[in-house]
């Protein structure tokens, strides 16, 4: 007998009226009016039935803190940036705990069933990483959360984040982050580059960094980034976020830089993210996100056990 038996749903691709059997954990038909007898059946009542969300970038030590310990007034990054800071000094594992569980929850009401989330490691106590790590074990049967470990002062600007980074990677973060753009200088954003792919290369990591999110159209470290990817060979590994400063920059520049890019593996910038939805997981796994992705159906529909 199969696990699950979806009736009446429609595909992303058009088709509807369509049943979907699961049998362990895994979609092993597709077709309409499926004659099989399975231990729970689910009436789609003709409801959207698609892969799961993924959110490629999220930071979930700061989720659900808005107004903590005051509110942004301007509005801008720098003093978001300089909020957090403020925040950090007064957190408690058991308060970080208790708000990334409950955006996990949303999340995957949401269909949202695998999220990157960096998580800072300027802290000396490493504090939001344990937080974290405790919650992706809570979460692991039926949400894939990924940890990125980043210095967001700096890993070269901040005393100590280096050795901090490889603390958090033994403690069980998947991936290297980086913020080269928030470095003293742009000689000290490319070296803090060339230092933690050069890193990542060594463990075998992910990497994953904030590259240009500016409005400065000589903010290039994105162009430093595809560089190393392909010096390293890590073009199956490596992701580009925040590449604001691309919008400034004049468009002969930008024509030399889409290429490198693309040469780079094609995984620069990142994808957009998507924030709602119903899904069931599928085999395929979206690049960028480790293979580590569970099969498991989630719909939004009503459900009856069968008899």
């Amino acid at each position: 007998m199969a696990d699950l038996l979806v009736r009446n749903a429609t595909l992303p691709d058009g088709r509807t009226g369509c049943d979907v059997l699961v049998t362990d954990g895994r979609i092993v038909d597709v077709a309409p009016r499926i004659a099989a007898a399975a231990a729970h059946v689910v009436d789609a009542d003709g409801y959207l039935l698609s892969p799961p969300f993924v959110d490629a970038h999220f930071h979930m030590d700061s989720t659900l803190s808005y107004g903590l310990p005051r509110v942004n007034r301007s509005g801008t990054l720098l003093e978001g940036i300089a909020l957090w800071g403020e925040l950090k000094l007064l957190l408690t594992q058991e308060a970080l705990v208790k708000r990334a569980l409950a955006y996990c929850d949303w999340a995957v009401a949401k269909g949202l069933l695998a999220i990157r989330s960096h998580v800072d490691i300027c802290d000396p106590r490493l504090l939001a990483v344990e937080a974290l790590l405790h919650v992706r074990e809570k979460v692991k049967p039926y949400l894939d959360l990924q940890l990125v470990a980043f210095p967001q002062d700096g890993v070269l600007r901040s005393a100590g984040a280096l050795d901090q980074l490889k603390r958090a990677l033994a403690m069980g973060v998947d991936v290297i982050g980086g913020i080269p753009h928030f470095e003293r200088t742009m000689a000290d954003g490319a070296e803090s580059i060339r230092i933690l792919c050069e890193l990542a290369a060594q463990l075998g990591c992910p990497v994953d960094m904030h590259c240009d999110e500016t409005d400065d159209p000589l903010s290039r470290h994105i162009e430093t980034l595809a560089f190393h990817t392909q010096r390293l060979g890590m073009q199956d590994r490596v992701a580009g976020s925040h590449l604001t400063s691309m919008h400034s920059m004049d468009d002969y520049y930008v024509s030399k830089l889409i290429p490198l890019i693309r040469d780079a593996a094609g995984h620069l910038p990142q994808a957009p993210r998507h924030d709602a939805g119903a899904g069931a997981h599928g085999s395929r796994h979206q690049r960028g996100v480790r293979p580590r992705l569970r099969d498991g159906p989630v719909v939004r529909a009503r459900q009856r056990r069968h008899a």
